[in-house]
């Protein structure tokens, strides 16, 4: 003869003498607890180790179990956002109320980033994009400098005039903008959440002029460079009338292919998923390098 196992209530060490619910994770709960210590707001359970998250509260189970927003370090209870190609999550209230990257668009903390007043505004960075961001013009011409070289090692791209470079503010990059009826010489942005102008060229008879944005990520200035020295090479080699997407789509492969002389693969694949005209002229002048090799692409390029 076997003795019957007795059952405790897991939440009070009692002995269970009536009524008992078990759940599907294995708890057994007295009727009293049950009725008497608070449930989770996730997923129902009693629990003596609830902990208060944005005004509920959640068991440890559950709190183990829900998204952490990279920004506060909050548990998400509700909505979440993913920014740009970057797997990390952001809470609802970060993403509306923290100021935000110009650069990347991540909401930050005051310690995760860092507020410049500007002449047009204030200037927002994150820590990432900070960390890695030119911030002398020292630096910026010496980056210019290397670019051009990767035009001409890599593309055989000789630009008969380099154009001085100009660190600005967003605001000025769209004043340059707006002076001209078309986008051309406007911006190399890493992807379509980021549709901002980041660079611009001009040339006014013999005076040539690049301007890029200041405080920019050094891989992105880079990509940002090599497309308006593109557009400072078809100045003088392309044909005109072309239309846009050869205009920008053979500046945005010229970006494409020194941020892969780069070693930034990432970088160069975010491109290449961009949905508006860069990003189909991108792809127009992948396909036709694959076709007809680089001797095919800088042809079209000088084309009507």
């Amino acid at each position: 003869m076997s003795k019957k196992q007795r059952r405790f209530c897991h939440l009070c060490g009692k002995e269970l003498q009536g009524d008992y619910l078990l759940y599907e994770n294995g708890l057994v709960v007295c009727e009293r607890c049950q009725r008497t210590l608070p449930h989770c707001s996730r997923c129902g359970i009693p629990s003596r180790q609830l902990t208060a998250t944005r005004g509920v509260l959640i068991c440890p189970a559950c709190r183990q179990r829900v998204p952490v927003c990279a920004c506060c370090h909050e548990p998400i209870l509700g909505r979440y956002f993913i920014i740009g190609d970057s797997p990390v999550p952001y809470c609802e209230e970060c993403t509306q109320t923290r100021p935000r990257c110009d650069v990347c668009h991540v909401p930050f903390l005051d310690s995760q980033g860092k507020m410049f007043r500007g002449r047009d505004g204030p200037i927002y960075r994150c820590a990432s994009c900070l960390g890695s961001a030119v911030t002398t013009l020292a630096e910026a011409e010496s980056l210019y400098r290397d670019t051009q070289i990767l035009l001409m090692r890599e593309l055989a791209l000789e630009i008969a005039v380099l154009p001085k470079l100009h660190l600005v503010e967003r605001a000025k990059l769209i004043e340059l903008h707006q002076q001209t009826d078309t986008p051309v010489g406007s911006d190399a942005t890493p992807g379509p959440e980021q549709q901002h102008l980041l660079g611009y060229f001009k040339r006014i008879n013999d005076d040539w002029d690049i301007y890029i944005e200041h405080l920019l990520p050094k891989t992105l200035f880079q990509a940002v460079a090599a497309h308006e020295l593109a557009h400072a090479w078809q100045s003088t080699h392309a044909a005109e009338g072309q239309a846009l997407k050869i205009v920008e789509g053979f500046a945005e492969w010229v970006a494409y292919r020194v941020l892969l002389a780069l070693g930034q693969q990432r970088e160069a694949a975010r491109l290449t998923r961009r949905s508006d005209l860069y990003g189909d002229g991108l792809q127009y002048f992948i396909g036709l390098e694959r076709e007809h090799g680089r001797t095919g692409v800088l042809q079209r390029a000088s084309q009507v």
